[in-house]
């Protein structure tokens, strides 16, 4: 076990609207040193001058003075430049969803092993605070044994400022690829368990938006609990007033404009979020003694003495979090929770949900 370690040296593949958000996570990080960026646009690499700059992953990954890369490169292209950063011998963190195909995954966890170098399904939603609360409570038992999990998201994602991969699902856009990981990690966190089956269905509204913009699916897990996912991008109700109150009054909706235009204004929002805790929908465990959720300010418990919120504090970022569990499995060996192939079983399921929509009926997964 190293006791002091010097901080790892990261680089970034990648700078759009999404990688904006790590860079928090980043700055916050005692154990990483952020050293070197990589995106095919020189101008979204001007900001990044103090750093080492790439117009190529190729050559990132060449750099014998990185320690490990996060791809948030478009997801079509995940495979490839993981598989460049782990034969070149860096550790990866990679964003959501972990490939476009089952096999690419399985090449990148080949990759992987084949290297002796941590890969890391990054991006995940299941890492805010309250959600790892939630999953700590559910498995002491203390509420007995664990029945059903919901998670429910509405924004307005199918109307934000899109690149045309963004909305093509053969390229791993649309809801199901890109917010399906997400809720799958939620609920597969919460239940500490195998994915045995999958019902979905996915929903197309807007013809002048062709992309799959809504979707529910129900998951068996191996104990005999189920979840149910919900998902819809068209930006009528805002999920946060489920938990918050209130909706968000600035939802921006690209409805309308050209592609140079939209293009444009996916530039403008390439900016970190900011405050509280992290927030994918409401999200509800419900146990033999017990209902769980997000509260404003943590979880709410519901029990057979009324209510009681657990407050948690918002001290740590998710793409912190993200950092951490890279860090003590690369220093202290320490087996992270969400390796590629935990990646890979969250993209069986997101791809089981597009497949049982597809053919009208469940889908059996190993488990």
């Amino acid at each position: 076990m190293v006791l002091d370690a010097p901080p790892l040296k990261l680089g970034l593949a990648g700078v759009g609207a999404g990688a904006h958000n790590l860079l928090r996570g980043i700055a916050a990080s005692a154990h990483f040193r952020f050293t070197a960026v990589a995106d095919i646009r020189p101008g979204a690499l001007l900001e990044f001058a103090h750093l080492r700059t790439f117009t190529s992953v190729e050559d990132l990954c060449t750099r014998g003075d990185v320690d490990a890369i996060w791809v948030a490169t478009p997801n079509a292209l995940h495979a490839e430049h993981v598989i460049a950063a782990l034969d070149h011998g860096k550790h990866v963190v990679v964003s959501k969803p972990m490939a476009v195909t089952l096999d690419e995954c399985r090449a990148m966890n080949a990759a992987a092993e084949r290297a002796g170098k941590i890969l890391l399904a990054g991006h995940s939603q299941a890492l805010a605070t309250p959600i790892r609360k939630m999953a700590e409570l559910v498995a002491s038992g203390e509420y007995g044994r664990l029945a059903m999990i919901h998670t429910w998201h509405y924004t307005d994602w199918l109307y934000r400022p899109r690149l045309p991969d963004e909305l093509d699902e053969s390229r791993g856009g649309g809801v199901v690829f890109r917010q399906s990981p997400h809720q799958v990690d939620i609920v597969r966190v919460i239940a500490g368990e195998p994915v045995t089956s999958v019902r979905a269905a996915t929903f197309d509204f807007d013809p002048q938006r062709a992309a799959t913009g809504a979707y529910t699916a129900f998951l068996g897990f191996a104990s005999g609990a189920a979840a149910t996912l919900v998902y819809s991008g068209y930006g009528r109700l805002d999920a946060a007033e489920l938990t918050f109150g209130q909706g968000r009054p600035d939802i921006r909706q690209a409805r309308g404009l050209s592609a140079p235009e939209e293009r444009a204004m996916k530039e403008e929002l390439r900016v970190p979020t900011t405050g509280g805790h992290p927030f994918f929908g409401l999200t509800v465990a419900t146990c033999e003694r017990a209902d769980l959720r997000q509260s404003p300010n943590g979880l709410f418990v519901y029990d057979d003495a009324g209510r009681r919120e657990i407050e948690i504090a918002a001290n740590e970022l998710r793409e912190q979090a993200e950092l951490e569990e890279l860090y003590e499995a690369v220093v202290h060996g320490r087996p992270p929770l969400h390796d590629g192939r935990w990646g890979q079983a969250t993209h069986e399921v997101t791809l089981a949900i597009a497949e049982s929509a597809r053919l009208g009926g469940e889908i059996s997964l190993p488990g």
